[in-house]
């Protein structure tokens, strides 16, 4: 509508010496026009302002959608980590029964090998030096040698049912962990990404307010990614622990992917190239990046740098020979 009037207007003035119109109107006519290109221009600025923050409401609504990922992958491997964990409950519970039922196997034993014994006594106090005497002890001697081979051999398989459950039980233990840390920190991500949402609704109803808002989107954002790096980096300790190597090695990664400050994971991604894989090049490059952010009281500093000192020298030696 401005434009169309400043169109009008425009027209009006050019045909101005056709008509009668005094200095004053001409005059008035003349600043109305100035107010209306004013106008005018104020609303191109608004246009151009609106566009600027349909662009950066699109870029936050990927970035959403990223976290909806991030926290869908993180739901998967806690469900994943809970069926293990009730596998392991359930094999636990099972070996416990087969221990129980080889613990009373062998109480009977002992009974029927302590009888044995005290029957082998009574025959040699009672029996006379016949043949079919010493035939009787034979025989009493063989049940009772059997006897204590089938007691070694039930000792031995509770021993090793034993160990098995105490390994399961350890496993057990390192699921329920991974698994109450990986549900703290899907609530957590739930609840940043309710906050997203809501903030977002906020923003939708208040547009005249974006650049204050979005500001403080951008702060959470940056805590959500830190927080989701920490996670990643938890993970690769967890996996490197376990000597799950590659899967440490692509949590660390990911870890640096959301947070490139992050010196630890540049340190521990050296040190499994390093000491795993014997793969001194990458080794090298990560530790280079942990010195570029590492702090210089960190204790790992002069380990480091004595590693790339040594091997970029021995390097230089082979290439020279």
């Amino acid at each position: 509508m401005k434009i169309i009037t400043i169109t009008l207007l425009i027209s009006l003035i050019c045909v101005v010496p056709a008509f009668s119109v005094t200095q004053e109107e001409y005059d008035k006519l003349i600043s109305e026009l100035d107010i209306l290109k004013q106008n005018y221009a104020a609303l191109i600025q608004d246009r151009d302002n609106l566009r600027k923050q349909a662009k950066f409401l699109l870029k936050y609504k990927q970035e959403i959608t990223k976290a909806q990922q991030v926290m869908m992958d993180v739901e998967q491997e806690r469900s994943r980590w809970e069926l293990e964990r009730e596998t392991l409950k359930a094999a636990n519970k099972k070996l416990q029964g087969q221990i129980k039922l080889l613990q009373s196997q062998s109480e009977n034993l002992s009974v029927t090998y302590l009888q044995l014994e005290e029957e082998r006594d009574n025959i040699k106090k009672t029996l006379s030096k016949s043949k079919a005497g010493y035939i009787i002890v034979d025989d009493l001697k063989r049940q009772i040698k059997e006897g204590k081979k089938e007691n070694s051999r039930i000792n031995s398989a509770i021993r090793r049912l034993k160990k098995k459950r105490e390994k399961l039980e350890d496993e057990l233990v390192k699921a329920e962990t991974v698994v109450d840390v990986t549900k703290d920190q899907v609530q957590e991500l739930k609840q940043k990404y309710s906050n997203a949402v809501r903030t977002n609704k906020v923003l939708e109803k208040k547009i005249e307010r974006l650049p204050k808002e979005f500001a403080e989107i951008a702060r959470e954002n940056k805590i959500l990614l830190k927080r989701t790096a920490l996670m990643h980096y938890n993970l690769g300790v967890f996996y490197s622990k376990n000597k799950e190597y590659p899967r440490a090695i692509a949590e660390f990664e990911k870890t640096i992917e959301l947070n490139p400050e992050d010196a630890l994971a540049y340190f521990n991604l050296g040190f499994i190239y390093s000491e795993y894989f014997v793969d001194r090049k990458k080794a090298i490059e990560r530790f280079q990046e942990y010195l570029k952010l590492a702090k210089k009281d960190d204790k790992d500093i002069d380990w480091v740098k004595r590693y790339i000192l040594t091997w970029q020298t021995w390097e230089g030696k082979k290439s020279t020979k």
